[in-house]
């Protein structure tokens, strides 16, 4: 990793300060200019004390902890510091936080010294915390030596809102900028541009001052904390100025409401709580709570109103489904109707129950028909590349390196803020051969640049093109184009798999025993549906398939780590309907000495492997021969692990359902006093070649899979 220059810390606070300076100026009030000129014409020691001081979370800060070898007085520097009012004395507000901060011998220093109590330095540190939070007070205690040690950074409100100008947000820090150079996170450098987030101050603020509450009031939901609002009625929550602003107001109203309605309160003022935000969620939360309270009349001319003049995809479905049932005695939801009206069922081994989605392509594989898992990324890749001109445009470039979303994907105002240049790319990407052209030459331009919306692999644009060749293009365009015009609806929820046949193709949302149908699905699904796009529901039932292909599988290695050793033998059986169908053997060179104590188990040694292929020349094999099977070993996460391993090796996935013999070994035949394969095989009465070599381990595995699925075969409920 590479080193940072001695002052990297402060020449990335100046870069955040130029940024501010050059585009945010008229955004700042009079403390933060103040702030800046006086930052700027301040002496090195004294610039470097206080950055050094802002890598600490705590505004409570040990006097030594900020001496650094590179400040050449941080005496001075601290001491300057405190002139300008930027570090005081630890404040009697501050007393309690400040106290929780200390390490466990000063606060057995303090309640010996200002106290009676009797402490012991063996005690826990939260009893010696809660000790000193009830006996020790601010006056007793701001004479000791101890809280001379300490300074409080004072200057927390103007550097947090000049941090929230750079980085858009109240969570990021300046050690965001260490971590680029460092090459562990990637920006969009090549899209930066010195542009400000808003065009006010007034904006600024309204956007500062709520995200500053909502980061309040999720603190307090997460860790279960009692939660003061800043503002006691809606009547006194100011009106947002801006797009980000109304964003996260409609959140912190929802979160309050939902906050509320916990503690008890009186459900009227709940509703006007969550009627007042804009997230649909939170309207919808109100009509519910209006309609269990009696009000159904007014709740009845609400929905009728989403209905007849719609803004909102979620709602409207929610209004639609509601109404149907509420009013009109529909017994079930359309999301109940949605997975009983599924065209397609399938039943599938229930060794798949923690891949699903995969198991189901696996299925049409096996039945010759080509199925791919896309979900989210085909439609966000898709929409990402079509828009990728506009979203990027260097006008459309607003904030820093930082903004890893687009701007117009933050807002959610591609459509509104770009009619015109939406509906050029549309009509470019009309017909099937300007859509491919335009995929091909955005993809060639910019593989591998960070775009928040998807990501990048080498199988992306093969994908995409086979879709493109397959999908009706008119339907894919007034899909593109609801997404334009409300991303943030119809940006997830999509159909887990696309499936090709011989009649085109359409798309399939697979639901096992227990699923259910989530609203953005639903919504999702309808978009879809209305724009042209076949989708369907596929329910999935567990059950025990015979038929199912299993691939037994026993490796010889150099030892037992797979980061660290290598692979000397592979043995796989395949195995249908109880039966071996078909086996695969090799020695592999490992490209390094076999240990003797391994050679003195297994019986390998260097000379057995020297012509031997090394594994990348039998990945190819080894991959074939696994695919659409269930990979069985015993202790399984062993051998695959060093499969998987050495795939990564290579730069190639490994992803197979798997099945451990030792632990339906234990299922199956409970109480045996070891689970070895030597043991079992004993036990058993199962012939075993030569223990430790691969093919016959494999081979034995297999007959303890057969005992295994005639147990499941004969009991169900397992």
């Amino acid at each position: 990793m590479k080193d940072l220059p001695t002052y990297y810390y402060l020449e990335h606070f100046q870069e955040c300060l130029g940024f501010i300076d050059e585009a945010c100026r008229e955004l700042l009030a009079p403390e933060h200019q103040e702030f800046m000129h006086t930052f700027a014409t301040a002496e090195l020691s004294v610039q470097c004390t206080l950055v050094r001081s802002l890598n600490r979370k705590a505004n409570c800060i040990k006097v030594s902890s900020l001496a650094y070898d590179e400040i050449p007085d941080h005496h001075r520097g601290i001491q300057q510091c405190h002139t300008h009012d930027w570090f005081t004395p630890i404040p009697e507000y501050a007393f309690k936080n400040w106290l929780v901060g200390l390490t466990k011998p000063e606060l057995v220093t303090l309640l010996r010294y200002c106290t009676c109590i009797s402490v012991t330095a063996t005690a826990n540190k939260s009893t010696i915390v809660e000790l000193a939070l009830t006996h020790l007070t601010f006056i007793s205690v701001s004479e000791h030596n101890i809280y001379q040690q300490y300074i409080y950074r004072q200057v927390d409100s103007v550097l947090d809102y000049l941090l929230f100008l750079f980085f858009g947000n109240i969570g990021s820090r300046l050690n965001q900028f260490s971590m680029r150079d460092l090459g562990v996170m990637r920006t969009r450098k090549r899209a930066a541009q010195a542009q400000a987030r808003f065009s006010t101050r007034d904006q600024a603020l309204s956007t500062y001052v709520y995200a500053i509450e909502l980061a309040r009031l999720k603190e307090a939901l997460k860790h279960n904390l009692q939660f003061e609002p800043r503002w006691q009625s809606l009547a006194q929550c100011p009106e947002a100025q801006g797009e980000l602003a109304e964003q996260h107001r409609a959140e912190y109203l929802w979160l309050w409401g939902k906050h509320c309605l916990q503690a008890g309160e009186e459900w009227t003022r709940v509703a006007q709580i969550l009627a007042a935000s804009t997230l649909p969620q939170a309207q919808e939360k109100a009509i519910r709570l209006a309609y269990q309270n009696g009000d159904k009349e007014r709740v009845q001319a609400q929905l009728e109103a989403i209905i007849d003049a719609p803004d909102n995809s979620y709602l409207l479905a929610f209004a639609e489904d509601f109404l149907a049932r509420k009013y009109h005695k529909k017994r079930t939801s359309v999301l109940t109707d949605m997975l009983r009206n599924s065209a397609r069922h399938l039943i599938l081994d229930e060794v798949h129950k923690h891949r699903v989605e995969a198991a189901s392509v696996e299925y049409y594989q096996a039945q010759g028909i080509r199925a791919l898992r896309t979900e989210n990324e085909l439609w966000r890749s898709v929409f990402g590349l079509v828009f990728w001109p506009i979203l990027f445009a260097p006008e459309f470039a607003i904030g820093t390196e930082f903004d890893w979303r687009p701007y117009h994907v933050r807002h959610n105002n591609l459509y509104t803020s770009a009619t015109e240049q939406v509906e050029q790319m549309l009509t470019q990407c009309a017909s099937r051969s300007g859509l491919k052209q335009h995929l091909i030459r955005q993809a060639t331009m910019h593989y591998g640049q960070g775009s928040g919306i998807f990501r990048w692999h080498k199988q992306l644009l093969q994908r995409l093109l086979l879709f493109v060749d397959h999908v009706d293009i008119a339907a894919l365009n007034r899909v593109l184009k609801m997404m334009a015009q409300d991303y943030s609806a119809y940006s997830d929820g999509f159909p887990d798999l696309l499936v090709l046949t011989d009649k085109g193709v359409h798309f399939e949302e697979i639901k096992a025993q227990g699923d259910s149908v989530r609203k953005n699905q639903l919504v999702t699904i309808t978009m879809l549906t209305k724009a042209g796009i076949k989708v369907g529901i596929t329910t999935v039932e567990w059950g025990i398939d015979p038929m199912q292909p299993y691939v037994v599988v026993d490796i010889e290695t150099t030892g037992g780590r797979a980061a660290q050793h290598k692979i000397t033998e592979i043995g796989m059986v395949k195995v249908v309907n109880g039966k071996i169908i078909e086996e695969y053997e090799t020695l592999l060179n490992p490209q390094c000495r076999i240990p003797r104590n391994i050679t003195a188990l297994t019986g390998i040694d260097d000379e057995m492997v020297a012509d031997a292929p090394i594994f990348a020349e039998v990945a190819d094999e080894v991959a074939q021969f696994t695919k659409g099977c269930v990979f069985v070993a015993h202790n399984v996460n062993f051998d695959y692990g060093f499969i998987k391993q050495e795939f990564t090796r290579i730069e190639r996935r490994f992803s197979r359902a798997k099945l451990c013999t030792v632990r339906e070994m234990r299922k199956a035949k409970p109480g045996l006093k070891s689970y070895s394969l030597a043991n079992l095989t004993a036990a058993f009465n199962i012939d075993m070649t030569r223990h430790h070599r691969a093919m016959s381990d494999a081979i034995a595995a297999n007959e303890l899979l057969t005992i295994i699925n005639d147990y499941r075969l004969s009991n169900k409920s397992y």
